[in-house]
């Protein structure tokens, strides 16, 4: 990186440099020259039991000759691999340790003629899981189902055996989902927490799963009954948190009367574990307390029987006054993994208690209402009966009304359309309306289209029905309006290239509104509109949220090598939230979000540069400090050449923030904090620090969001795209650091940087 003589910028990409970042021709994708198309299939889990590979999917374009297979292990503890020279060799001679063990496989294909580029897969051996025996209630695993894994009570540390508690009829339930439970009980790991962990009942769950399914696509649910509320919680996140993987995220978790110590804590960690932006929901069933719980599903009983969740439940799935719809006041089976709700999404992150229903009657008889209706008036939005073409039907030229009929509680209907069955989170939305849409579509992005309606109520819950195909004869690839250009792919959405790619590639977005949250993953990429330093470009390319959740998320070890550039965010509960990150977020506009501009945890260290950030209903920039022992972790952000104005509570608050070059003003209050360093900078109210001022900064217009600063030898418009000239000149011009580069500010520039977010930038207002 070149040399900046401020200290307080060293860590702050130079603008010339970001432009040259932008400008780099990207690598694409190697040319294969006729050779076959290795393939070494998906990721795998194993614990002791044998594991077999599969390269099947391994072709070869033009069919030339008959293919042969070499696999060989290249990384990891060395194991056995049997008939190393077929399609399908087998893996076996684990031996497991107290951590999980990665090993890589490497398979090179030829049809006689030329040989193919190596393809790799990886094979993770699993921590060791002893004494953890489950049971299938099924004669067979049925990938085509849906996995339910039931724990019994116990002791909190003991798992019951389950048939020792009479549950209910589970060949009922088995003949619609694969059924896992713990015959002879299991227990609980105890380690220095304060509450028990369950690590080994997961490790045995993702080998047992991986065996059985390599590609997994349906929903997996864990059910607690009692203290089995704990392992339903606990195995659920640590599954998410620990092994990331979509094929085995379990995203719904029901609790049976299952309150327990640290209750809160546990669901707010499973809600915060979603993967690859899959959300996790829980509904909780009490009988024998009324603990109530924010963002989930609340049912209560008027009967004290402990017993009562657990056995209606069951019921619940053929109990015909349970597995009505009734107005959206229902529970249970229901929503349940195999319920006609299965693709229900509570509102999350809604900080509120909206779904509280009540059971009057038995396990057998009765019937479900509000349980207090002006405190908790939410009703849930009612499951989505599309109408359109046939399931595989042929679409021709003259298009066809894809739609639903009205769902009850519903206030919004979105049109999606996908590349495959699966992931709907991942859809484009093709159109979004208070009503069923009605408009004919003639065009389609894929050949093979799949589409489905969401409906969201006022809460922001959300249902679609099962996702349909449609044979298009019409095709429109430019619906396809992202691409990595590292490899040369396009892709429907953000989140789906980013699920798509390794760290260091770059993801460019073309202009237009992005109705989806997204989510980093830890890896370091550069993901951009086409070009970050157009504020015209900026303003039309839009993250848009729906008022509930994070629009952008970093929070598994994102560092400086990752770049978010040149969107404007807005709508979300919090337009960015870093947890544990250090990312760059360039030339993006973070504005009107329902709850702060960005939000950042657990020792975060963004370099926020040339941002507007206003608007928002809450904070600009929130920070709040996680003492852990001894340890206090501060959020220590470099914000250069940022405006952050007209936010209604706090500007900057807390952490340890470094500001250059800034405005900050017209937020409820600018700066909260003792740590924060503030240098040529104009700070409403003023602010310690060398060339900080206190002025008026004289913005363009930011009710219409023009934040340029209005200058008499001229300030660019970005809606005319003419350089305008004012009556009077801001005295934020020409006020930045003296040492900061000027970049592309144009001339006259007074060889000075200016203040706020267009400072350093063709866009910079000229000086007088």
């Amino acid at each position: 990186m070149a040399y900046v003589s401020n200290p307080k910028i060293q860590q702050a990409i130079p603008i010339v440099m970001l432009i040259a970042l932008f400008a780099l021709s990207p690598a694409r994708a190697q040319s294969q020259d006729g050779r076959p198309i290795a393939d070494a299939g998906l990721s795998r889990y194993a614990g002791q039991d044998p594991i077999v590979l599969d390269g099947t999917s391994s072709y070869d374009p033009d069919d030339s000759g008959p293919l042969s297979y070499s696999w060989q292990q290249t990384s990891g503890p060395t194991v056995v691999i049997s008939d190393a020279n077929t399609a399908t060799p087998t893996v076996s001679g684990f031996v497991q340790t107290d951590e999980i063990q990665e090993c890589e496989f490497e398979l090179i294909i030829n049809d006689g003629q030329n040989e193919s580029l190596p393809d790799t897969v990886e094979l993770k051996i699993v921590p060791f899981f002893s004494g953890v025996e489950m049971h299938l209630e099924n004669d067979l695993f049925d990938p085509n189902k849906p996995t339910i894994i039931y724990f019994g009570g116990g002791d909190g540390i003991n798992g019951l055996p389950v048939y020792a508690q009479s549950p209910w009829d589970f060949s009922v339930w088995s003949s619609k989902a694969n059924l896992l439970s713990f015959p002879n009980g299991y227990r609980a790991e105890l380690g220095a927490s304060e509450l028990p962990t369950y690590n080994s009942l997961g490790n045995a769950i993702i080998s047992y799963l991986s065996a059985m399914a390599p590609n997994y696509h349906q929903p997996i649910q864990t059910i607690g009954w009692s203290t089995g509320g704990l392992p339903a919680i606990i195995v659920a996140t640590y599954l998410n948190q620990t092994y990331k993987d979509t094929r085995y995220a379990v995203n719904r978790v029901t609790g049976l009367d299952a309150v327990g110590p640290g209750a809160s804590e546990m669901i707010s960690q499973l809600l915060d574990s979603a993967v690859d932006n899959e959300q996790c929901w829980l509904d909780s069933y009490v009988s024998t307390s009324k603990a109530f719980y924010g963002d989930i599903l609340n049912v209560s009983f008027s009967s004290s029987s402990h017993e009562l969740p657990r056995d209606w439940y069951g019921n619940s799935l053929t109990l015909n006054t349970a597995a009505l719809y009734n107005s959206g006041i229902v529970g249970g089976a229901y929503w349940s993994v195999i319920g006609p709700g299965k693709n229900l999404h509570l509102a999350p992150k809604s900080n509120t208690k909206q779904y509280i229903f009540n059971w009057y009657g038995s396990s057998t008889s009765g019937y479900m209402d509000f349980y207090d209706e002006s405190a908790y008036p939410g009703r849930l939005p009612e499951p989505v009966v599309l109408i359109g073409p046939t399931d595989g039907a042929v679409v021709d030229a003259n298009g066809a009304i894809l739609t639903c009929e009205g769902s009850e509680n519903a206030v919004g209907y979105q049109l999606l359309f996908g590349s495959g069955p699966h992931r709907v989170m991942d859809y484009m939305v093709i159109s979004n309306t208070s009503e069923p849409p009605i408009e004919v579509i003639t065009t389609f992005p894929f050949e093979k289209t799949w589409w489905t309606v969401m409906v969201l109520d006022q809460f922001g819950s959300t249902i679609y029905a099962d996702p349909i195909l449609i044979n298009a004869e019409n095709i429109a690839p430019p619906v396809q309006k992202i691409e990595n250009v590292t490899i040369g792919k396009k892709y429907g959405s953000i989140q789906a290239a980013i699920n798509d790619t390794n760290s260091d590639n770059e993801i460019v977005v073309k202009e237009g509104i992005y109705h989806e949250n997204i989510d980093f993953q830890g890896k370091n990429l550069i993901v951009r509109s086409v070009d970050p330093n157009d504020s015209a470009v900026v303003a039309a390319t839009i993250l848009a949220g729906d008022g509930n959740d994070n629009l952008v998320t970093f929070s598994n070890n994102e560092d400086a090598s990752c770049v978010l550039a040149g969107f404007t965010i807005t709508d979300a509960n919090n337009g960015i939230y870093c947890s544990g990150a250090s990312p760059r977020i360039v030339n993006c506009n973070i504005a009107n979000n329902v709850d702060d501009g960005m939000k950042l945890y657990m020792g975060s260290n963004p370099i926020i540069s040339n941002c507007i950030i206003a608007g928002n209903s809450r904070s600009g920039i929130a920070m709040f400090f996680f003492k852990s022992g001894r340890t206090t972790y501060y959020n220590s952000p470099t914000i250069v050449n940022c405006t952050i104005v007209d936010n209604s509570e706090i500007g900057i608050s807390e952490g340890k923030s470094t500001v250059l070059n800034s405005i900050i003003y017209g937020n409820g209050v600018q700066i909260t904090g003792s740590f924060t360093a503030v240098q040529y900078s104009n700070v409403q109210g003023g602010f310690p620090g060398e060339g900080n001022s206190d002025v008026d900064p004289l913005l363009t217009n930011m009710e219409n969001g023009d934040y340029h600063l209005i200058s008499q030898a001229g300030r660019w418009d970005p809606i005319s795209q003419i350089w305008i000239q004012d009556d009077v000149t801001s005295l934020c011009i020409d006020a930045g650091d003296p040492t900061s580069p000027i970049g592309l500010e144009p001339s006259p520039n007074g060889s000075r940087i200016n203040m706020g977010a267009y400072g350093g930038t063709s866009e910079a207002s000229k000086s007088p």
